[in-house]
């Protein structure tokens, strides 16, 4: 069966190369999606203590993970009272993989061949600190739109201090990766 679906896979364009070193394609994941969804535990008054997902922009710098975000946005909000977050990322995002659903039947944003991401850690406002002009350039190149943003919605840098990585890109489960492995950009296979 596994002989079938990988079969299916490349005459369906799915690369299955490079699949095997986890690390390295969680990197890549990274540095290729725009963005993904934080999820948060909310403090809003109708749903407190629930899960809450929000679509968020992002860019990278050597693995690093940035985004520009104001204090108005309700994940910001439940951030100031638990920062710990998780980060999804899907290879659905770029429409352009037949593993993803773009050809009928023959794929779905579900299928472990769909590559999924999830990051878990701690998010950190770095206004003020040596890194936040390289945030904030690799921000901009990556969403030039940003900089036209208003200036009254209180924007800064923020980044995802990584503590665990969570990823399916292939059938057999999924693989949990180190912080470790994922800037080192290898878990060495």
């Amino acid at each position: 069966m596994r002989a079938v679906i990988l079969a299916l896979a490349l005459v369906f364009g799915v690369a299955v190369a490079g699949r095997s070193d986890k690390a390295a394609y969680a990197r890549g994941m990274v540095e290729d999606l725009d963005w993904g969804i934080m999820s948060t535990i909310s403090t809003a008054s109708d749903h407190v203590g629930a899960p809450f997902g929000n679509p968020q922009s992002h860019a990278e710098v050597d693995g690093v993970i940035y985004f520009y975000v104001s204090d108005m946005d309700q994940s910001m909000i439940d951030i100031a009272s638990n920062n710990q977050v998780g980060y999804t990322l899907s290879n659905a995002e770029k429409l352009s993989s037949p593993a993803c659903g773009t050809i009928p039947y023959a794929g779905d944003e579900e299928s472990p061949l769909c590559s999924r991401l999830s990051i878990t850690g701690n998010f950190l406002n770095i206004s003020g600190t040596d890194e936040e002009q390289t945030a904030t350039d690799a921000l901009f190149a990556k969403h030039p739109a940003m900089k036209n943003w208003p200036a009254d919605h209180s924007w800064f840098v923020g980044k995802l201090d990584i503590t665990q990585l969570w990823e399916i890109n292939m059938f057999g489960g999924a693989s949990h990766i180190t912080p470790d492995q994922y800037y080192a950009g290898t878990d060495g296979n």
